[in-house]
């Protein structure tokens, strides 16, 4: 056996872990070593509801297909969080009675290279004393203890531990071809719960080490690398990359008409490859926005389709292609944003050019709110968040985004009914009329996706979030792309057929001052 199992008598307390009040649990779960042995776990049942909101894109979960390494710095008596990890569940098991085919859950976790953080060596009467603790989201193991994390010593830590074993240390102290390490199995058999992966040092000076991990679900086959809050998701990534795939290649096939309209006499060179694409970047730039905002997302969705892809293959942590998604993902919901507070003032569709230097504002601030976005779902999806399971856009920083999506959606709906209100002539006003309120649903995705993620659970919550705040982009863009097709768009926008070139406003005023001129001539 790895380590004790937790005690069947418990101490815990309104206060905090470690008061004087004894409870006895009934054992739901156990962490048993994978060469047999078991250490029952438990606790009364109490389903904690976390508040969540989604965001223009959703935050992928903490956890993925573990492949972890790292090193930890444990200060003196205190304990660290390492990772945590959803795991799955198998009705048909009971502690200590799991069957290694049947186990629904797998650590593999090693130490190596510890040291003490004095420089001191240590000989056998001081050599350090330091656990690996494994807690659940059970509320009288995790949560509880989290509360009072910072003051907790490590004799309460460990309390409130399903399972703990002390490291090793001789053997933490080798190269990583040696360390210690045992492989240790997870059992739960009522519901998929969150574990976090603990080291819990009981000594009175620094410590400290390196390690690796490895976490997986083996009773979900070809998506045993993924954390359970994210099996499924991979299918659901497929379809969005090829929906937004083929939004995508609506709008190429678009925009290249508008091109031939504009240009009806090309010669033979405008007809290649190179010719397309010269006049496709001469039109107008609205056209030009929704093109872009509709490869990026096409792209986006390819770079998740890959990170979810490497992670079943492999279990590696990389957060290369998932990062450059929601880069990719975050820039297309900002230029479609821009372009709807655009069609809002009646750019394009009350006046066939875009006065961009009265817009600076809005078209900055949704910039830099979709920066912010993209750093606070970095930020939410990293390591450093390994001692919550809240959705990145319940925290402060997340709800003051909220708050200005709000405020977007204000802008878009008041300024949309002005301009409809001063309006007389037909087709500005169908536009408004047809797509106004539809439209501004998304800018209302945010505080309607937030009310659906607050009654979720947290091991399901990521992939219905995940759907929902994908199909509401691709919904929003394909409305988007249909009405500026060409036979759609002569009865809605004002957009010149000419090969459009861009001026400022001084040149604009210039223009002005020799038609007054000539008039006066």
């Amino acid at each position: 056996s790895i380590g004790q199992g937790f005690p069947p008598t418990a101490y815990t307390a309104p206060g905090g872990v470690g008061a004087a009040m004894g409870r006895r649990r009934k054992h739901r779960a156990s962490l048993c070593t994978a060469g047999g042995g078991s250490a029952a776990a438990g606790s009364v049942p109490r389903r904690l509801v976390f508040a969540a909101a989604a965001g223009f894109a959703t935050a992928g979960p903490a956890a993925l297909g573990k492949h972890l390494e790292g090193k930890v710095a444990l200060e003196p008596k205190q304990a660290h969080v390492v990772t945590k990890f959803c795991f799955d569940f198998n009705k048909d098991c009971a502690p200590g009675a799991c069957p290694d085919d049947k186990t629904p859950g797998l650590m593999e976790i090693k130490f190596f290279g510890g040291r003490r953080s004095d420089g001191e060596v240590s000989t056998n009467e001081s050599e350090p004393e330091v656990y690996v603790a494994l807690l659940d989201d059970e509320y009288f193991s995790f949560p509880e203890v989290s509360q009072v994390w910072g003051e907790a010593n490590c004799t309460e830590v460990k309390r409130a531990a399903k399972n703990s074993y002390r490291i090793d240390w001789k053997k933490a102290t080798d190269i990583e071809a040696f360390g210690f390490g045992e492989p240790t199995r997870v059992v739960e058999h009522i519901r998929p719960r969150w574990w976090y992966v603990a080291l819990v040092s009981c000594s009175p000076y620094g410590l400290e080490m390196s390690y690796s991990m490895h976490l997986k679900n083996p009773l979900q086959g070809w998506q045993s690398e993924l954390s359970m809050d994210a099996v499924g998701v991979g299918w659901l990534a497929l379809l969005l990359c090829g929906l937004f795939a083929g939004i995508a290649a609506l709008q190429l096939s678009s925009a290249l008409q508008w091109a031939s309209t504009c240009s009806p006499g090309a010669d033979v060179d405008s007809q290649s490859k190179t010719g397309r694409s010269r006049r496709i970047l001469k039109l107008h730039p609205a056209i030009l926005l929704l093109s872009v905002a509709a490869l990026l997302a096409s792209a986006g969705e390819a770079a998740w389709l890959l990170h979810y892809w490497d992670l079943q293959s492999g279990g590696g942590l990389e957060a290369t292609w998932a990062t450059l998604g929601r880069a990719l993902r975050t820039s297309a919901k900002t230029l479609l944003s821009v372009l709807l507070m655009l069609l809002a003032r009646g750019q394009c569709v009350c006046t066939p050019d875009i006065a961009w230097d009265e817009h600076r504002e809005i078209v900055g601030g949704l910039f830099v709110f979709g920066f912010f976005s993209f750093w606070l779902e970095t930020w939410g999806d990293s390591e450093f968040r390994t001692t919550t399971t809240e959705y990145i856009y319940d925290t402060r920083a997340g709800m003051v985004l909220v708050a200005f999506d709000l405020v977007y959606l204000w802008l878009y709906a008041s300024r949309s009914f002005s301009t409809w209100q001063a309006e007389t002539r037909i087709k500005p006003r169908t536009f408004y009329k047809l797509y106004g309120f539809p439209l501004a649903l998304w800018f209302a995705t945010l505080p309607l996706v937030s009310m659906l993620a607050a009654q979720l659970s947290t091991w399901v919550r990521f992939k219905v979030t995940f759907a929902v705040n994908g199909l509401a982009h691709a919904l929003a863009l394909a409305v988007l792309v249909h009405s500026f097709r060409p036979p759609v768009a002569s009865g809605l926008y004002e957009l010149s057929c000419h090969e459009y070139q861009a001026v400022n406003h001084e040149e604009l005023e210039g223009m002005d001052q020799m038609i007054r001129d000539e008039d006066f001539i």
